[in-house]
């Protein structure tokens, strides 16, 4: 499975680009009836959420400006507004498309066969990550608007995790819950997801170091094999230790209640 690429493609935010709009400026209040008039609307506001990840990921949420954000979208500077409701909708809009174009919970479904064993389903889980991590070029907006929200959180976040992150991460944690024999809300099963979700990030994050301080190693797509394979023996390896590990307190956060799979 590879990462969605966007259908149209814009300059660097940080250059002063030409619009990216195929024909003048759209208007919240455009000429047009019925279906034209619906596909205009439609069109705009793809435009601005593609600006808007640009320009977030450029410059993060306190200094991008809906000035620019419009410009480079060729759209009325009351375009913001009448489509998102303004710019804190329209960043948390281009949160949730960054993700979308990453890793839908869908893609998932798809990709993880039903009844299958759960050491094959979290196999299937990290190649889906590192495929979709190593295989995207590290310029694209969606990876840098993901990777700026993780370092610099906003308010934001809290609904992100809601409505895209944690209903994606419950497919690791059922596979891992099943090959630990607990339940998904136990303190072993989440940390080793945690673990496992941190180890395919870090080779997206440090890929450049780690591509000079091991050149033989193909980190890119071209490895996947090879990366999937190791990363899911060390994880299956490191599960196993952890099930035969004496019994020891929860590791929950004071007050917190163990969560359970919808």
């Amino acid at each position: 499975m590879r990462m969605k690429k966007s259908s149209e493609h814009m300059p660097s935010a940080s250059h002063a680009a030409p619009s990216v709009a195929a024909s003048g400026p759209a208007s919240p209040g455009a000429a047009g009836k019925g279906p034209e008039r619906e596909q205009g609307r439609e069109s705009t506001r793809q435009r601005l959420l593609e600006a808007a990840g640009m320009v977030f990921a450029e410059h993060g949420y306190d200094r991008a400006t809906g000035k620019e954000i419009c410009d480079l979208a060729g759209a009325n500077p009351a375009a913001i507004n009448y489509h998102f409701g303004g710019k804190d909708k329209l960043y948390a809009a281009a949160l949730h498309e960054a993700h979308r174009r990453f890793l839908t919970a869908e893609d998932l479904r798809a990709s993880v066969p039903a009844g299958a064993p759960p050491a094959e389903r979290v196999g299937i889980i990290i190649r889906d990550l590192l495929s979709n991590l190593l295989s995207t070029d590290p310029s694209a907006w969606q990876l840098k608007l993901m990777t700026q929200e993780m370092m610099r959180p906003t308010p934001f976040l809290d609904e992100l995790v809601r409505a895209e992150i944690a209903p994606k991460s419950m497919f690791l944690r059922a596979a891992v819950s099943e090959l630990l024999g607990l339940p998904d809300g136990h303190a072993r099963v989440q940390l080793s997801c945690m673990h496992i979700i941190s180890m395919c990030l870090s080779m997206y994050l440090n890929r450049e170091i780690f591509r000079r301080v091991f050149p033989n190693l193909a980190l890119s797509a071209e490895g996947l094999e090879l990366l999937t394979a190791h990363t899911l023996a060390f994880v299956t390896g490191g599960l196993r230790q952890v099930a035969a590990a004496p019994s020891e307190p929860s590791g929950l956060a004071p007050g917190a209640a163990p969560q359970e799979t919808p």
